[in-house]
Parts: structure tokens; sequence; C-alpha cells
């Protein structure tokens, strides 16, 4: 029994060999993106967004970026001392959260995102008079250092003590000289 491709096999396994060549181009970094007519590389590039075609394969090591986690400890008028691990019940929120996270690693972002982190923990913890944000990176050995032994360890990698301040006196019925 002799099968012939139908013009709909021929169609889709040419798409798919276009999509392989899209994949190899990202993975070696080769731009075909960019140098595609104008007309093409709008849907060019979203389709190897979306597919993941353009990624680079980046998640492989050493291209990958470090883990990070953030923690919070209060501290009461009484002295007693509180963590805060910054987790919530709505899963969205610590997708959010964990994106605010890679971003801490764009060095002139860091301090207003933990002034910001710090005010997140006094709204919580009203009765707290401060806080510590305290960010750790992951640090995961190469291939043969762990073959030597070596374990991944977390680090401090950014820390910043925020005290409460007191409320600004009202201006209201103020007069300006």
């Amino acid at each position: 029994m002799r099968h012939s491709l139908t013009p709909w096999h021929g169609l889709f396994t040419g798409l798919a060999a276009l999509h392989m060549l899209l994949v190899a181009c990202g993975a070696l970094r080769i731009p075909v993106v960019t140098s595609a007519p104008d007309a093409v590389r709008p849907w060019a590039k979203g389709y190897t967004h979306w597919t993941g075609a353009s990624s680079g394969y980046s998640f492989f090591a050493p291209g990958v970026s470090p883990a990070v986690r953030v923690s919070f400890e209060l501290e009461h008028p009484s002295g007693e001392r509180l963590r805060d691990d910054f987790e919530f019940d709505d899963s969205a929120v610590n997708v959010r959260i964990h994106s605010m996270l890679l971003r801490f690693g764009i060095e002139k972002s860091r301090d207003a995102l933990a002034r910001a982190w710090a005010a997140t923990m006094f709204g919580r913890h009203p009765e707290a008079r401060s806080v510590t944000v305290r960010v750790d990176t992951l640090h995961i050995p190469r291939m043969g250092e762990h073959h030597d032994g070596e374990r991944p360890f977390w680090s401090e990698g950014y820390r910043a003590v925020f005290e409460r301040r007191a409320p600004a006196a009202s201006s209201v019925g103020a007069v300006a000289p």
C-alpha cells in the first residue's frame, strides 16, 4: 500500500521545518527576526517570543540567573523580633512578587523596591518599629566544582533597615508666612 503526502502534510511539514529553523537560530543567537522584511518582522518576533524559539535556551548554566529570596525581620517596641517571608494567599500576587525579585538584580531599582517592600511590611505589621529587608542569592557551583564537593549555598546580597517614621504634621489650616 502506497501513501502519498497531501498538500496539508506538505504545509505542516514546511511549518515544522520553519519552526525548527527559528529555534536553531534562537539557540545560536542568529538574529533572523531582525533581518526579516518589515511586514513580516512583527509577526516573526511575536511568534518566536510566544513559542520560546527566540529564548536562546539561556536557562542552561552558565547563563542561568541565580535564584533570589527576600525575607523581612520586624522589630516590635518590646524588642520582640518577627520574621515574615512575604507570602500571600493569592498565587497571582506571589508570581508578581517573584517577578519583582528578578528585577532586584537591576542596581538602580534595589533601594526603591526595598522601600516599597518595607512599607508593605509596616502595613501588614502596624505595631513594628523597624523592618530589616534581606535579599539572599543562591550560588550554584559549576559542574566540575560540584564533582569536587562544592554545594549550592545562600549568601546575603542586600540588607537594609527601615525605621518607622512618625506621620508628618498636618498642614490643614496652616497659614504660610
